[in-house]
């Protein structure tokens, strides 16, 4: 009798276990599930994102606006090159730092990725006002900046990603404005303190909205315990067998190499080829960038009607040509044309990709969203390493001379549209035989 309660009290013991098992399964299994369309908590993360891309994206775009006082002001006697390097530097660490932050988000680090993201952000920014020689600069704004906004930026993507189906397009749609809010903010910011409070407080004062920023995103993303997953190497190795997603990382490559050669220069080319006022020519920054606001949500719009990845593809196109009528542009009214089309553009190419590697064929398991995005972004970001360097060598400010530039970009462009057609053709092919 002993013995056989013993044994029944054994099996009760496993059942009760292996129901524990389950029971956490099935929670993880809830927890990776993506909920369809969100819900209030999955639009709250929508708000975080927003903050995250003011103080990553937001940031990086407004240094056409530093590009232009530090060739004339603090850096004057260095080359256009070599002050671009700044930025490319900080281009380059913000998608580039997602192949670590990726699988770190991955596997349940969110919160100390949000604290430490945030905090570097904040002090890059800091460490910038105090800064008075090139390799300061360089450190601050380059590195430590662009580290924040790195380690920040994919986690808050896979977030919100993982929270939507299929308005992902439109959620991600609205939290990148905050690239569009931060980039007219910061340039005006800056153009208006600097002469009155000088550089080091100009500085200072975006970095208290930085601070804002980053308390919102954290108070609202660090409140999610993140999903625990199984340990896993950085990089899915499996995705360099996959050639639609290959093809699709290296066409973004060749967007990034002429994406931010206007970014970059925008405010140059109006003060020395379109002659305008130099005050008019820091404004062309906030112009350029607060048109991207309209190709960061109505493009999305559509997508119940259009693929998000067609749309990507048509605007890559018109990309290409705005890089070359670029060439053209040279009154005040028809540049100022042009930069509102080209911010249109912008804004699609740098919120598009994020949705379209949600799609099963660029990524097959939801769990690795962040390690495909983090790789997708670090792929391309070699093109934001090389492209405004690549330029700055082309450019020559004492002659007004930008043609060879824009050559450039407007090449890398048309490459950009030739690798994304087979990564279309797929996709199309998969909707279709996967009907939803």
């Amino acid at each position: 009798m002993a013995e056989k309660a013993t044994s029944e009290n054994i099996d009760n013991a496993h059942r009760q276990s292996t129901q524990g098992r389950l029971t956490t399964s099935e929670r993880n299994d809830e927890v990776s599930k993506p909920r369809i369309n969100g819900g209030m908590q999955a639009w709250m993360t929508v708000v975080a994102l927003f903050c995250v891309f003011v103080n990553s994206w937001g940031i990086l775009t407004t240094f056409g606006a530093f590009q232009a006082y530090y060739q004339t002001e603090l850096l004057s006697d260095l080359s256009p090159s070599t002050i671009s390097w700044i930025g490319s530097v900080q281009a380059t660490l913000i998608p580039m730092v997602g192949i670590i932050s990726g699988p770190l988000v991955d596997s349940g680090y969110l919160r100390p990725l949000m604290v430490i993201g945030s905090f570097l952000t904040v002090f890059g920014l800091m460490m910038t006002s105090l800064g008075t020689e090139y390799y300061q600069i360089l450190l601050a704004q380059g590195f430590c900046v662009g580290l924040g906004g790195g380690i920040s930026y994919i986690p808050a993507l896979a977030v919100v990603s993982t929270s939507f189906t299929t308005k992902r397009p439109i959620a991600i749609g609205c939290a990148s404005i905050g690239s569009s809010v931060g980039a007219v903010i910061f340039p005006v910011m800056f153009r208006q303190l600097q002469p009155k409070i000088g550089f080091p407080w100009a500085v200072r004062c975006i970095a208290f909205v930085s601070l804002l920023m980053a308390i919102i995103a954290c108070s609202i993303l660090c409140r999610r315990p993140g999903h625990q997953s199984r340990a896993r190497s950085l990089i899915d190795w499996t995705a360099f067998r996959e050639l639609p997603f290959m093809l699709f990382s290296v066409s973004l490559t060749c967007v990034m190499l002429a994406y931010y050669v206007p970014i970059f220069y925008v405010a140059s080319y109006a003060e020395t080829v379109v002659q305008t006022t130099t005050s008019l020519a820091f404004y062309m920054v906030a112009i350029v960038n607060g048109s991207s606001v309209f190709g960061r949500i109505v493009p999305y719009l559509l997508v119940a009607y259009v693929k998000p990845i067609a749309i990507l593809l048509f605007c890559v196109t018109a990309s290409a040509i705005a890089m070359f009528t670029w060439i053209a542009a040279t009154e005040t009214p028809g540049f100022i044309v042009w930069a509102c089309y080209w911010g249109i553009l912008s804004g699609v190419l740098v919120t598009a990709p994020t949705s379209i590697v949600a799609h099963p064929v660029f990524c097959t398991n939801p769990n690795y969203m962040g390690t495909r995005l983090g790789m997708m972004w670090g792929i391309s970001s070699f093109g934001a390493l090389a492209g405004t360097p690549i330029a700055g060598a082309l450019v020559n400010l004492d002659t007004a001379y930008f043609l060879h530039a824009q050559i450039f970009a407007g090449c890398m462009m048309v490459a950009a549209i030739l690798l994304q057609w087979w990564p279309a053709l797929k996709v199309i092919q998969y909707d279709r035989d996967h009907p939803r």
